[in-house]
């Protein structure tokens, strides 16, 4: 008998250890879910920002390629306009040439009439 005195509370002991290891394990474990439900939420958090930015890149490369368009456009007006200025100006520019011959016409024939 003296040996089950003895024996039943270091079971009674060890099983109310045990059991405190359990809640322990219990509460952390309840502890490792809460954290991984946040990350879980972190995660679907951080793809819907980057889906967001992706959205936002493709809008960009689309507004560039609109301006490189709209800009290639304009250039090539301006590149009109300017060969159209320089005809104008070689126009121009023969036509004092003519009128420097003709204006030296007349000075030689005004000089050689008097």
């Amino acid at each position: 008998m003296n040996d089950e005195m003895t024996t039943k509370p270091t079971m009674e002991t060890l099983l109310a250890r045990m059991n405190e290891w359990g809640a322990n394990l219990t509460g952390e474990l309840a502890e490792i879910k809460a954290g991984q439900e946040e990350l879980r939420q972190s995660v679907n958090e951080l793809r819907t920002g980057q889906e967001d930015l992706r959205k936002g890149q493709e809008d960009l490369r689309k507004g560039q390629e609109e301006l490189r368009t709209d800009m290639n456009s304009g250039l090539h007006r301006v590149k009109r306009q300017i060969q159209t200025l320089n005809d104008n100006i070689l126009e121009v520019q023969a036509e004092i040439r003519e009128l420097n011959v003709q204006v030296e016409k007349l000075e030689s024939e005004s000089l050689a009439a008097k």
